[in-house]
């Protein structure tokens, strides 16, 4: 989409995420042209969850000097949903822009569905950057009470935190941890609740939450096969 904005000015549009398409989104500003020349001219955008572009419903900021690619880092965004864009621009500029899905897959609201025993294909976004960048979010439901175990075959070193709410705000921890140690290869045991130093399981018919994070410092989209699977 070309667009321009005026000096000091603003401009508005909105995006749609695909049905499939909960994850990390990015914003290509391409062909960008400045007519004043100074050291402070930028481009500065907001991103906002309602039509109002209150600040009930912001999400993100980030701004750049030239032409660039940004990643809305606040959280993924969730499928089927419309987002809206407010750019402002300190002094006259053109430009095109162009919004598409990142590497990253599933949101909080949208985590991807993963059948035990059986290995997904994901990706994700791999870089480390204020705690919200370089997510990927997925859910499994329990077959029983015992513990599960997941593989990864990431080349690239990744981390995980296990949580048990849908919100990704109650981290499943005790005597064990339910974390991984950040690497290649990631795998670990999930062992949820301790009583006196042993291990209990995760409950049975239960559905517990799980984050695969990076831990890069440079941007690299990095696939792996995911597997979670009862120990027996």
């Amino acid at each position: 989409k070309s667009g321009g904005i005026a000096y000091y000015g603003y401009s508005y549009y909105k995006f749609t995420t695909s049905s499939t398409g909960a994850g990390n989104y990015k914003l290509a500003i391409n062909s960008l042209v400045m007519t004043e020349s100074s050291s402070s001219i930028s481009v500065n955008t907001y991103l906002y969850s309602n039509s109002g572009y209150s600040g009930t419903g912001y999400l993100d900021s980030e701004y750049c000097a030239a032409s660039c690619t940004l990643y809305f880092d606040y959280e993924n965004l969730d499928a089927s949903k419309t987002y809206y864009l407010k750019l402002s621009g300190y002094g006259t500029v053109t430009y095109s822009l162009t919004v598409s899905q990142g590497g990253s897959e599933g949101s909080k609201n949208n985590p991807v569905e993963l059948t035990l025993s059986s290995a997904h294909s994901g990706t994700i976004d791999n870089i480390y950057y204020s705690f919200n960048y370089g997510n990927s979010y997925y859910k499994f439901t329990t077959s029983s009470a015992d513990n599960y175990t997941l593989t990864m075959n990431n080349s690239d070193s990744l981390d995980c935190q296990l949580y048990s709410d849908s919100g990704f705000s109650s981290t499943v921890t005790v005597y064990t941890y339910n974390d991984c140690t950040a690497g290649t290869s990631l795998s670990e045991t999930f062992t949820g609740a301790a009583s006196s130093g042993s291990s209990s399981g995760l409950s049975a018919s239960t559905a517990y939450y799980l984050k695969i994070y990076g831990t890069r410092t440079s941007a690299k989209t990095t696939t792996y096969n995911i597997t979670v699977a009862p120990e027996g």
